[in-house]
């Protein structure tokens, strides 16, 4: 059988742990087990909307464990060379701190960059060909830029232009650039006077604004707040509160198919509150599982049109569908990182959730025996214990 560690050896020189695996977080939502000034018990703070992942990450960690995976969790600000970090959380029935180095050549990456500094951090933590990043590179890039991915899926998604900067001129040459766009569309008929602002390489619904332009571009501004140290795209908004129809569910609705090596393993649908168009669950939408069999058949449809660009092995990813009211129906975006969370009121959104770190536990277990062959094999070691 494949030997794994079933006890992190330490490296005395360095007084370095070795795992399996290691869940990097970003530091402005984790905080690193070193840092002396944070006093909760656990990574994540109790206080605030980020205190749910403790219980995600808890579950993850034990349940590594029931795979022989000997798996920590760290944070991007623990970053000190490729695979290695200075301190590191792990979890015994506790969630335990440890202030010295751990070190692994499989992450699971939870780390978004959007600054200069995050993105060095990145590019040092994969500057070993040996470290491999669960999360692939390639979809990544499609993904998490709004603007690289329309330009990748124009067929099926919302027309998307940039806004290179936030003067007044810059959003009206935007709104020139994109009517010349919509203009072209077979669906032209589904736009309107109606705009959306929207985060270039925003999540969770924050960051997206909804407008007309006889609004004077000064109110605008002035009424969003818009970050100037933030990119931003424009698009159109697309009236949908009378598409989708699931059972009681109805208004502005949106589709999320999860995907495991282009295979679908679950979905749910999200519905916006009354009063507003943004289906995430942050922005107070209400999430919901169905069956597969309760895909709309234009979703299974189009879902195909879009995996055949993303045909990599071991990629995880979900796809997000919105449907205009005549009936039209148009790809969101991607997300390289569905979000491994549920809502503690909804027993059945925990129980898929974990359903969904199986899954990927179950993955990574994969690509660790994968390396480990390729190692040997590559340096001629023996393979097998």
């Amino acid at each position: 059988m494949f030997h794994l560690y079933t006890n992190p050896p330490i490296n005395s020189s360095m007084n370095k742990e070795i795992f399996d695996l290691i869940v990097v977080y970003s530091e402005n939502i984790a905080n690193s087990a070193k840092d002396k000034t944070y006093t909760d018990k656990a990574p994540f703070p109790s206080k605030g909307s980020h205190s749910i992942y403790n219980d995600s990450y808890k579950y993850f960690l034990s349940k590594c464990k029931q795979f022989d995976l000997n798996a920590a969790s760290a944070t991007s600000k623990d970053i000190i060379g490729p695979g290695l970090f200075q301190s590191f959380w792990t979890y015994n029935k506790k969630w335990i701190r440890h202030k010295n180095k751990a070190y692994s050549n499989i992450l699971f990456d939870k780390f978004t960059t959007r600054s200069y500094e995050q993105r060095s951090k990145l590019k040092l933590l994969t500057s070993s060909k040996d470290v491999y990043m669960f999360n692939n590179k390639k979809i990544i890039e499609m993904f998490q830029d709004k603007l690289n991915t329309y330009k990748h899926f124009k067929k099926f998604a919302i027309p998307t232009v940039d806004i290179t900067n936030l003067s007044i001129a810059k959003i009206q040459l935007a709104k020139i650039k994109l009517n010349g766009l919509l203009k072209k569309h077979k669906y032209r008929e589904d736009f309107s006077s109606v705009y959306i602002i929207k985060d270039r390489e925003g999540a969770g619904g924050f960051r997206i604004f909804k407008f007309d332009f006889d609004t004077s571009l000064k109110e605008i501004k002035k009424r969003h707040r818009l970050d100037i140290e933030v990119n931003y795209v424009l698009q159109p908004f697309i009236d949908g509160d009378k598409s989708f129809i699931f059972g009681k569910y109805k208004g502005f609705i949106d589709v999320r198919v999860i995907l495991l090596n282009n295979k679908i393993i679950q979905a749910y649908i999200r519905i916006a509150k009354r009063g507003n168009f943004k289906c995430n669950e942050h922005q107070g939408g209400n999430l919901v599982y169905i069956p597969k069999r309760l895909i709309p058949k234009d979703v299974l449809k189009m879902i195909p049109k879009i995996t055949k660009k993303l045909n990599f092995k071991h990629a995880l990813y979900a796809l997000d569908f919105i449907k205009s009211n005549n009936g039209n129906l148009y790809f969101i975006e991607g997300n390289t990182n569905p979000g491994l969370d549920w809502n503690h009121k909804k027993k059945i959104n925990e129980i898929r959730s974990k359903e969904l770190i199986d899954l990927i536990i179950n993955e990574l277990k994969i690509i660790i025996a994968e390396r480990k062959l390729y190692q040997a094999h590559s340096r001629k070691l023996p393979i097998f214990s």
